[in-house]
C-alpha cells in the first residue's frame, strides 16, 4: 500500500469516528455549557448572600450595642431615681423650717442668718404650765436671713423684728465679715490698751 492509501485510509477512520463524536457533542455540550452558567450563577448568588450576612451581622451587633446602651441608661437613671426617694423621704422626715427675710437684698447687702427662738413657744414654757397662745410656726425650726451693709445694722435691724422685751432670742449663725472681724479686735486691742494706760498703736 502506498502512502496515499494510509492517509485516505487513516482520514476515512477520523471521519467516520468524527461523526458519531459530534453528534454526541451535540447531545451533551448544551448541558454541559448550562450547567457551566448555572455554576456562575451560583457563584454570584452565594456572594451575594455572604455580603448580605455580613449586612445582617453588622446590624445586629449594632442592635446589641444600643440595647447595652440603653441597658447602662436605664440602670443609671433607675439609680438616680432612687438617690432622689431617699433625699425626699429624708427631706420629708426633716421637721419644717420657717425662714423669715428681713431687709431687702440689694447688691452691696450682706446677708446674715440668725436663729430665732420665741420664748413663750418653747418646750421649756409649755411644761412649765404656760398657755399663751402662740403662732404654731415658733414651735418649729425658725431662721430669719438678715440683708443689711454690716453685722452691726444686721443687729439693729433684727432686734427690731424681734424685740427681746416680747420674748424673742436670737443667736447669729454668719458672723461679720473678716474685715469687720479684723477692725473689731482691732478695737478691742485699742481699748484694752487704753485701760491699761498704754499708747494705742495705730
Amino acid at each position: 500500500m502506498t502512502t496515499t492509501t494510509l492517509l485516505l485510509i487513516a482520514i476515512a477512520v477520523i471521519m467516520m469516528v468524527a461523526v458519531p463524536m459530534v453528534v454526541m457533542m451535540k447531545d451533551f455540550l448544551p448541558p454541559m455549557i448550562e450547567r457551566s452558567a448555572n455554576i456562575d450563577k451560583l457563584e454570584n448568588r452565594i456572594y451575594v448572600l455572604h455580603s448580605e450576612a455580613h449586612d445582617l451581622q453588622d446590624r445586629v451587633n449594632r442592635l446589641i450595642a444600643n440595647r447595652n446602651r440603653q441597658s447602662s441608661d436605664l440602670h443609671r437613671v433607675e439609680s438616680d431615681i432612687r438617690k432622689m426617694e431617699k433625699a425626699m423621704n429624708e427631706l420629708a422626715d426633716q421637721p419644717p423650717l420657717y425662714v423669715h427675710e428681713v431687709g431687702d437684698p440689694q447688691a452691696g447687702l450682706q446677708k446674715f442668718t440668725v436663729n430665732l427662738v420665741l420664748e413663750r413657744a418653747s418646750a421649756k414654757a409649755r411644761t412649765s404650765g404656760d398657755r399663751v397662745p402662740v403662732n404654731p410656726i415658733w414651735r418649729q425650726t425658725n431662721v430669719a436671713e438678715v440683708w443689711a451693709h454690716n453685722f452691726e445694722e444686721a443687729k439693729q435691724l433684727v432686734e427690731t423684728a424681734f424685740p427681746f422685751k416680747l420674748g424673742y432670742t436670737k443667736n447669729f449663725v454668719v458672723k461679720a465679715s473678716e474685715s469687720e472681724r479684723v477692725a473689731e479686735r482691732a478695737r478691742k486691742a485699742v481699748a484694752e490698751a487704753a485701760t491699761a494706760g498704754e499708747p494705742a498703736e495705730p
